[in-house]
């Protein structure tokens, strides 16, 4: 009896560690290492304290800074979802420093994705300059489509270009959500979305930096309710619950019946896509964890 509530006990610590550490979810870098009390750390304590504050008084909630000097320069980017308010983005962000420096402790380089928010900082001096998406992640909802899944692909795709779209082209803030109808009777109502990008990208990068991450949508999301795929310079995320806070920007009317289905296209963007885009994978939905942290070279 004893030896069973032994099991019992560390299994239970085996679940509850995979469940605590599937979110928020994080990046490592690999580049380099810094030391306590040292002024690296030091000038990572001063963005801490500075970003947050920086970020609650833009008007896009995004912001960028830099300390120090070489080689103890530290440049890092926040960034809030665009549905988000300034308190929220503030708090979110302060949480951020100290969950990031715990999980990737005394590394130069890292990034912490959080429902409202992103941070990203490097000790590479031309971190800021790049338009790189770096730190890419991708996260899938375990729970899959079961009735009419090529239907559901479909209208899942269409909707989440057309958000990309709209966050590229229609939106100072780039950022766009989406709603699409999947008609009466199938096993989901609806399908939502958001995609966004740092809103110093132009319109074109921004949408050829999300035309990258949905062009590899249907090998890593397809036949499942929902999914998202993270970078430091853009992201987008599709479910089958609403999980926005604010407008719903784009609409989608159902899709015609598939009582006779013709044989499914391709699911991918409507625009050309940029190179390959790596990244890890996980469930967020089950304990199964694949590549909960992975690591890039800005």
């Amino acid at each position: 009896m004893s030896h069973l509530v032994v099991v019992v006990a560390s299994l239970a610590v085996v679940l509850l560690a995979r469940c605590a550490a599937a979110y928020p979810w994080h990046l490592c870098g690999t580049a380099a290492n810094f030391t306590a009390n040292t002024t690296y750390q030091a000038n990572l304590g001063l963005l801490a304290a500075a970003l947050p504050k920086n970020i609650s008084s833009s008007r896009h909630l995004f912001a960028t800074a830099v300390v120090g000097a070489a080689p103890d320069q530290v440049s890092a980017l926040a960034l809030c979802r665009g549905d988000a308010n300034a308190t929220a983005c503030s708090g979110c962000l302060a949480v951020a420093f100290q969950d990031v420096q715990n999980q990737c402790a005394y590394d130069k380089d890292a990034a912490i994705y959080y429902d409202p928010c992103a941070l990203y900082y490097s000790s590479n001096a031309t971190s800021l300059a790049s338009m790189d998406n770096v730190g890419r992640t991708n996260r899938v909802n375990n729970q899959n489509v079961t009735s009419d899944p090529g239907r559901f692909n479909r209208q899942a795709a269409a909707l989440v270009s057309a958000t990309a779209d709209y966050a590229a082209y229609n939106s100072t803030r780039r950022y766009a959500s989406g709603e699409a109808d999947l008609g009466v009777g199938g096993q989901f109502p609806r399908v939502y979305s958001w995609a966004q990008c740092t809103p110093d990208l132009t319109p074109a990068r921004c949408r050829g930096c999300l035309a990258g991450l949905i062009a590899k949508m249907s090998r890593r999301f397809t036949g499942s309710v929902g999914g998202r795929s993270l970078g430091v310079r853009c992201s987008y995320r599709y479910e089958t619950y609403s999980f926005l806070d604010g407008p719903v920007m784009v609409r989608l009317a159902a899709p015609p019946s598939s009582a006779a289905p013709a044989p499914a296209p391709a699911v991918g963007p409507t625009v050309p896509t940029p190179g390959a885009v790596a990244g890890g994978e996980s469930s967020y939905y089950s304990i199964l964890i694949f590549h909960l942290v992975a690591s890039w070279h800005p």
